[in-house]
């Protein structure tokens, strides 16, 4: 009995001795649950907190909520889309832009999302280099580096267009901190650069990377507009030039992937089947986003799916990738003279609500330009409808025209319920997670199960026309433009055309729905001049706009927080 009481405190000694370090002691490291200190050891722990930014900029973007504000950054009440209450219908101003100002959650908005990337950013760059580490070899960690620096320079990239000259945080946040400087807009396209040449040296290739991941073409890509910015044009022709002449990419030119050879009887859903869709309609098919698809126009893009958890569109109600029921008119559920409710069809249909309606600039303005409105496929009736009809058997009308004539109410012939469908936002033939009460349709209820592009190809051969025309070589800016046109069957146009807003006209119909216009417009400058001449409630109301809203202010909540020092606000807020 002594001898065991002797072992007992011997082993008491012992263990008081291990542990009289408190300052250890209190440094706990979770072995049941993941947190910073197990989590950033492997080169998967890594990976997965890469993954997370991913997910925030999918959400962020594309997906945070089922509202037509999902699309504020894609130019919804900017100059491609007006924001439209159809009951009545009136316009719906998102970002209130006659009394926009510091207050405004739009402000905030992408200030707050941009500094929740980088901030993300600088965690895997900072512990990338922790001893705890096991990494297979430097490049194996450069390539992790390289490719949170890449998303960091994404995230600055906006905040430099959207509000100038920002605060650089270029290290972990470990604690409150309210002394925050503004650096100048140059400083913060100089950090852009250098975190990009850290990972067009870096980041893998688009053939190591699965969909949804960021290959080194996007940050040679990046690197262009960045450089487009500081005023080096040839670095910005030489940044581009990297992607367009790389073997792995090339615009797709001849109709490809999963509908290349679908059949449709018409929007009208009469008569025979007959062959549909071209090249254009092609790059927009669920199924086709995709290098291992068959896409090599596509350099980065955002995953969805329908049936994989956390695919983004799980469950009755899908997910929130929801431009099929935003952007577009509430036509199908228009009543005729007699009260016989429209029918939702499945394919080609879609089910939007009349919120987001094409403005006049880009249904009508964009497409006139060379007379190539009937030219140009990206306006052919496969990828823009502007011709609705009925499709219930019951209606006296079935088969005809919608028009003022054979509606019940007249006046519902207006711009939520007829304007144009564009076709890149609908599904072909749905999933069928939701059944229409009149006409029995299975459809999904606005959701699309299909990936969405960040970076494509053709904006790449238009980032460098625009460095080209800012340099003063207008025939071989004119050149790449006409490499996007050639494909879509339009005019060329000679060096006599390019300018700036030919080159923001030609983005239009490129690109639209899928570049951040609004961060575009900021970043050339135009914000005000597009809002003027284009944003239908701009100019219905007959708002003024000041210069000073080429850039958004610095919002309030930040200033104020900012207590131990002066965030400057931008000039005229």
């Amino acid at each position: 009995m002594k001898r065991l009481k002797y072992y007992i405190l011997i082993l008491c000694l012992t263990v008081t001795s291990i542990s009289c370090d408190h300052d250890e002691m209190l440094n706990e490291v979770p072995k049941d649950f993941l947190s910073p200190e197990n989590s950033f050891t492997t080169k998967a722990g890594f990976e997965s907190a890469l993954a997370h930014i991913y997910l925030s900029i999918r959400d962020n973007f594309y997906a945070t909520t089922d509202s037509y504000s999902n699309f504020d950054m894609l130019g919804m009440d900017v100059d491609i889309a007006s924001a439209y209450n159809p009951s009545p219908s009136s316009f719906t101003e998102m970002f209130q832009w006659g009394t926009f100002n510091a207050d405004n959650g739009y402000a905030s908005r992408w200030w707050n999302r941009c500094y929740d990337y980088a901030f993300k950013a600088n965690v895997i760059i900072g512990r990338a280099e922790s001893d705890v580490v096991k990494w297979a070899s430097e490049a194996e960690k450069n390539a992790i580096i390289g490719e949170a620096r890449f998303l960091r320079a994404f995230a600055y990239r906006f905040l430099a267009n959207m509000y100038g000259g920002v605060p650089l945080v270029l290290e972990e946040t470990s604690g409150p901190k309210f002394d925050y400087q503004r650096a100048s807009q140059e400083q913060v396209y100089q950090q852009c650069k250098d975190d990009l040449l850290f990972a067009t040296q870096w980041m893998l290739t688009v053939d190591k990377v699965k969909g949804g991941r960021a290959p080194r073409a996007a940050a040679y890509h990046l690197l262009s507009e960045i450089l487009i910015q500081m005023g080096d044009y040839q670095g910005a022709i030489d940044a581009a030039s990297v992607v367009i002449d790389d073997p792995a990419y090339s615009l797709m030119t001849e109709r490809f992937g999963k509908y290349k050879d679908f059949q449709f009887n018409g929007y009208d859903h009469q008569g025979e089947n007959e062959p549909w869709g071209d090249v254009y309609w092609d790059l927009f098919r669920d199924g086709n986003f995709n290098r291992v698809e068959g896409n090599k126009e596509c350099i980065w893009n955002v995953q969805f799916d329908v049936d994989i958890l956390g695919g983004g569109n799980v469950g009755q109600w899908g997910g929130n990738f929801v431009l099929e029921r935003w952007w577009g008119p509430l036509y199908w559920n228009l009543k005729d003279k007699n009260g016989v409710s429209n029918f939702l069809k499945d394919t080609l249909c879609g089910r939007p609500v009349g919120r987001g309606t094409a403005t006049e600039y880009l249904d009508q303005l964009v497409w006139q330009f060379k007379g190539d409105f009937d030219r140009d496929i990206r306006n052919s009736k496969y990828n823009i409808q502007r011709t609705f009809y009925w499709t219930n058997p019951n209606s006296k009308f079935y088969g005809q025209e919608i028009t003022p004539e054979n509606l019940g109410t007249a006046s519902d012939y207006n711009k939520s319920r007829i304007s144009p469908s564009l076709k890149k936002n609908v599904t072909v033939i749905h999933y069928g997670q939701f059944q229409d009460a009149t006409s029995k349709e299975w459809h999904d209820n606005g959701r699309i199960y299909k990936d969405w592009y960040i970076m494509r190809l053709a904006e790449t051969f238009l980032l460098r026309a625009e460095a080209y025309h800012l340099k003063g070589e207008n025939q071989k800016a004119a050149d790449d433009i006409n490499v996007v046109r050639n494909r879509a069957q339009a005019t060329p146009v000679n060096s006599g055309d390019v300018n700036i807003d030919l080159i923001l006209d030609e983005r239009a119909r490129e690109l639209h729905v899928e570049e951040y216009r609004l961060n575009t417009l900021l970043r050339m400058g135009k914000l005000v001049d597009y809002l003027m001449k284009y944003n239908e409630s701009v100019i219905y109301n007959g708002y003024s706009l000041g210069n000073h809203f080429n850039k958004f202010p610095i919002p309030n909540s930040e200033i104020e927080a900012n207590k131990e020092n002066l965030l400057e606000q931008n000039p005229g807020y």
